[in-house]
């Protein structure tokens, strides 16, 4: 958007592994409430905002309940300073928001019964009410991820995924590309650029040693943590559960962290453990064990769960970057992200590493790397624009008449379910699906055992959108496995579609299903 011609290459699928372990929260930092970090706490407060602008149909408000027993740090005189505090750092919210159903509204304290009415399973013993405040979730976040890479394809970037960069091409003091290997062929090649960018997470430190070493050191410290997807524990609220896992920079200190346990498409989202990680992040995997010792820390905070780790169906997660370990207690998580120049700490010029650390300030984040971009460049930066411009799919002004509008003007086949699903999956860009299914009538009806996902959707995953694996499909342009296994119905229905728009021989078929039945494996 500001005039810059660009390359991104992603190892595996866009948005494949740390983007894909968020909680589906877009928070507005009240958190850093307690360490008294107001300037991360606005920049939070913002971007939650520019999430409900700019992709209307995958981001909306949603309420959370915080407890509350005693008093002090624990009770409702320390929420009720919390909540105006909140609504002080957060004046201007919506100031910006035309569409109603978009605003954040107000928190508030609540008594001891409404407590209880929204959350009956919290634990009434010393209970004395507790505190509403409103974030935002994803409707579906790997979509949310993928709709950054379409508007960027939409604006002329090149795009490409399964492609590996194997070595940072360096000349004199100045990094000027990279070697690049595309996974599915084999095939080798060099992209050259006059600024590089590191934006790799966990594997940020090997890909900087790239620079000199063609096989270098892939150990790394990291946090890991997962989520796991459960029967619904909360209907009306996101509920926030004390953790086993201490906050040890909070300056207004609660004792221990918050996981969220949070109601989402009939399921319940629990998030998110801290557990030190040592090794090669590609080795990243989630254990039976860790399902286990994490159903067990939520039965000891919410006994009413009840939980046994059978009922887990599905789990995800991802690996942080932290600043110091404590065995005993988890790990000590970066809270601010990093934009690190290596003409300063290496002496190396047209190169830098960006550290993020959570979802919702990514838009920012990526103003800031195109900002340092110019500047290396030397080049005057245009204004940024990525905070009021649509992203794909998000052109729409009011979102509830805008769904009025497309369930009662639906295509024939598509029934009001299928239909409230494919808006608030594809937005104003719903079209490009239901065409399809105007053409082959076919296509309009449900995947076999899904309730929501249409055979189009598959269809054109594979034609418009770079679907090249089943587990693409099935993971990130559909949602159709996110909330567990789809079943072994669907998954053929999938793989059989994908398989003739493909080519896939017999062979290929079955090495895409025994891929996507690996993701709901613990090992």
């Amino acid at each position: 958007l500001r005039g810059l011609k660009v390359a991104l290459v992603e190892k595996k699928d866009f948005g494949a592994e740390t983007s894909s372990a968020t909680l589906k929260i877009v928070h507005g930092g009240l958190r850093y409430l307690q360490h008294l970090d107001f300037v991360r706490m606005r920049e939070s407060i913002r971007e939650r905002s520019t999430m409900l602008r700019i992709a209307p149909h995958l981001v909306e408000p949603f309420p959370f309940l915080v407890p509350t027993y005693g008093h002090f740090m624990q009770g409702k005189e320390a929420m009720t300073a919390a909540v105006l505090m909140n609504e002080i750092m957060s004046f201007d919210r919506n100031r910006d928001l035309p569409d109603p159903a978009r605003r954040i509204p107000p928190g508030r304290i609540v008594s001891r019964k409404e407590c209880l009415d929204l959350a009956p399973g919290v634990e009434p013993k010393g209970l004395t009410g507790g505190m509403i405040f409103y974030d935002a979730q994803m409707y579906n976040s790997e979509r949310l991820t993928l709709c950054f890479a379409l508007s960027a394809a939409a604006q002329g970037a090149d795009l490409a995924h399964y492609v590996e960069v194997t070595r940072v091409i360096r000349e004199k003091n100045r990094v000027v590309g990279a070697k690049a290997k595309d996974l599915l062929t084999g095939s080798e090649f060099e992209i050259r650029a006059a600024v590089t960018a590191n934006m790799t997470g966990p594997w940020s430190d090997i890909v900087v040693n790239l620079i000199d070493k063609p096989q270098p050191d892939r150990g790394v410290l990291r946090s890991k943590g997962i989520q796991i997807v459960t029967p619904r524990l909360t209907d009306k609220v996101a509920l926030a559960v004390p953790s086993a896992y201490e906050d040890p920079d909070a300056i207004l200190s609660r004792g221990t962290r918050n996981f969220f346990i949070t109601p989402w498409r009939g399921v319940s989202l629990v998030g998110t453990t801290d557990t030190v990680y040592e090794g090669d992040p590609d080795n990243f995997r989630i254990t039976a064990k860790d399902v286990a010792d994490f159903v067990e820390e939520i039965n000891q905070s919410l006994p009413s769960a009840k939980l046994k780790p059978e009922q887990v169906p599905f789990a995800f997660g991802g690996l942080r970057p932290i600043t110091e370990k404590n065995i005993d207690a988890g790990s000590k998580v970066a809270r601010k992200y990093e934009v690190n120049d290596h003409a300063v700490d290496l002496g190396i010029e047209g190169f830098f590493s960006i550290i993020g650390v959570k979802y919702t300030t990514c838009r920012f984040l990526a103003e800031k790397v195109v900002d340092l971009a110019f500047a290396k460049l030397g080049r005057p930066s245009p204004k940024a624009v990525t905070e009021t411009t649509p992203l794909a799919g998000g052109k729409i002004d009011r979102f509830d008449e805008f769904m009025s509008r497309s369930v009662a003007e639906r295509p024939a086949g598509f029934d009001e379910p299928m239909m409230r699903h494919l808006v608030r999956s594809y937005g104003s860009d719903v079209a490009v699906v239901t065409d399809l299914a105007k053409q082959d009538p076919k296509l309009g009806e449900r995947i076999p055992g899904s309730g929501e996902v249409a055979r189009a959707e598959v269809v054109h995953a594979v034609r418009n959108e770079c679907a090249l694996h089943l587990e693409d499909v099935v993971l990130r342009r559909t949602d159709l496995g996110t909330l567990g296994h789809p079943g072994r119905v669907a998954l053929d229905a999938c793989a059989d579609i994908m398989a003739g728009e493909l080519g896939w021989d017999a062979g290929r078929r079955q090495q895409e299903m025994g891929a996507v039945e690996d993701r709901y494996r613990f090992v």
